[in-house]
């Protein structure tokens, strides 16, 4: 049982070309489950981190992977929207701006472990930047999949760009921990 945290972390990595395979190949058919994939997706995201806490068996692999699965997911998505078209125009900066944060702070911690820098603990701003990422990103795709839906897109625009708003302001806070 004390693998299933990292097991979970693994597979949202592993699923992470289907969903873009059935975002990218639109059809309703595939709108469905890139609708399941991405709940399973953000779900795993969830029960990793609970289960390891629950059972208490965190480990040095999983506090690594868990933040390299949570970029992966946002960027690739983000990425795929960008070229399908889902976000566009103004949007894309929204999208550019949180994967530089992403990128940024991947290097930040790798600067901050090879030095004798202070550990970069994933703040409350951080968790909550992430769900605001994730909850944009699937509004997204619900209301691209689904014209009944569409009517909900301007959210997902929305809090695609108050998420870029916190990634910015997470990322000054994780440079100051490092720097000062």
């Amino acid at each position: 049982m004390s693998k299933v945290p990292n097991f979970l972390t693994i597979s949202r990595i592993i699923l992470l070309p289907l969903l873009a395979f059935f975002i990218i190949n639109d059809s309703q058919f595939n709108a469905l489950w890139s609708i399941f994939l991405f709940f399973l997706i953000s779900a795993t995201d969830f029960f990793d981190g609970y289960i390891a806490r629950k059972l208490n068996t965190t480990s040095h692999l999983g506090k690594m992977l868990d933040p390299i699965a949570d970029k992966l997911f946002v960027t690739v998505i983000i990425i795929v929207f960008i070229y399908t078209r889902d976000i566009e125009g103004y949007s894309i900066i929204a999208g550019m701006l949180i994967i530089s944060r992403e990128i940024f702070i991947s290097g930040l911690r790798e600067f901050a472990a090879h030095s004798n820098a202070k550990i970069l603990e994933v703040s409350k701003l951080g968790k909550y930047k992430t769900a605001t990422q994730i909850l944009s990103l699937f509004i997204i795709l619900i209301s691209t999949s689904f014209s009944s839906l569409e009517i909900s897109y301007p959210l997902g625009i929305s809090l695609l760009w108050i998420a870029a708003a916190m990634s910015l302001i997470s990322a000054y806070k994780y440079y100051n921990a490092v720097f000062n």
